[in-house]
């Protein structure tokens, strides 16, 4: 297989990958399109010993490294690639170069190394940031509406250990409504049915 189709067979990926690195299809798109100029201008800059895969990437992070831009303003409409991008631009630029290199695209911790210039453990140590990270941003306050004690000490040890914050427990739906009134939560989980007949849902 000629370098020219194998390069043309691995760019729906690439241009994934930097869309998703960069935040919108335009920038992204741009640098895909820098990329592939410099391989036509000179060829023998992607030295491949087998799969162009790996050897691409690489060349791709080089023009990356050398233009130092970094647009993460995300062009798209949809309100889920909205937030996933907006989660992604609060992260160190290689926490999330490794984080796309490894959960998108599929590369191991070696050939993410490779493509970053780092050690295997270094990406696994930047992933770990990353989700850390994450983990720090998706964090919220949750309300919770549940009447029986022992269920709703369960839930609120589940909702800390996914590291959120429980700001109250309310028995009731007027004491449910009092708490959300003096500090809105970002997160209801709420029972049915409650001990004074009272509904969960009413409260939410």
């Amino acid at each position: 297989m000629s370098l020219s189709t194998e390069v043309a067979s691995e760019l729906p990926f690439l241009r994934r990958y930097a869309r998703a690195l960069t935040g919108n299809q335009k920038s992204g798109d741009a640098y895909v399109r820098a990329t592939l100029e410099a391989i036509i201008a000179d060829p023998t800059q992607l030295s491949t010993g087998g799969s162009a895969r790996l050897p691409l990437y690489q060349f791709f992070h080089t023009i990356w490294d050398s233009t130092h831009i970094n647009d993460l303003s995300g062009s798209d409409d949809s309100t889920t690639r909205k937030t996933v991008h907006a989660r992604l631009s609060t992260l160190m630029p290689e926490r999330r170069q490794a984080l796309l290199l490894t959960a998108l695209e599929g590369f191991s911790y070696q050939e993410t190394g490779q493509i970053l210039q780092r050690t295997s453990n270094e990406v696994q140590d930047l992933i770990n940031s990353a989700m850390s990270d994450i983990a720090r941003e998706t964090s919220t306050e949750v309300l919770i509406i549940e009447d029986e004690p022992v269920i709703a000490l369960d839930i609120a040890n589940i909702v800390k250990e996914l590291g959120h914050k429980v700001i109250q427990i309310a028995s009731t739906r007027d004491e449910a409504v009092q708490a959300a009134r003096k500090r809105k939560p970002g997160l209801i989980l709420a029972d049915i049915k409650l001990a004074d007949d009272s509904s969960g849902i009413d409260a939410v």
